[in-house]
């Protein structure tokens, strides 16, 4: 039951984090309320994730599905920070 549900959490924050990379996609060079919203999910995500590191302990952080969230957490955070960062530059 545990690993049905931490799959399930695992699922939940891939799709905000892909819904994310979508968000920043778009709002390349322009829209800063995509950016905003796109950080937002990131921040979904990661409660998510912190929550099934909490409640499956090492079988979360050990599961291969929860490792590629962490890291495409943190390259689409650092994609939304170059994005704001090149809108901040282009005002």
């Amino acid at each position: 039951m545990v690993e049905q549900n931490l799959h399930q959490r695992l699922q939940q924050a891939s799709q905000q984090i892909k819904e994310a990379q979508q968000a920043v996609l778009q709002a390349q060079g322009s829209d800063a309320q995509l950016l905003q919203q796109a950080e937002q999910q990131l921040q979904q995500a990661e409660q998510v994730l912190q929550n099934a590191r909490e409640q499956a302990g090492n079988e979360a952080t050990e599961n291969p599905q929860f490792q590629q969230a962490s890291e495409q957490l943190h390259d689409t955070r650092q994609q939304v920070q170059e994005a704001q960062q090149n809108n901040n530059d282009v005002l």
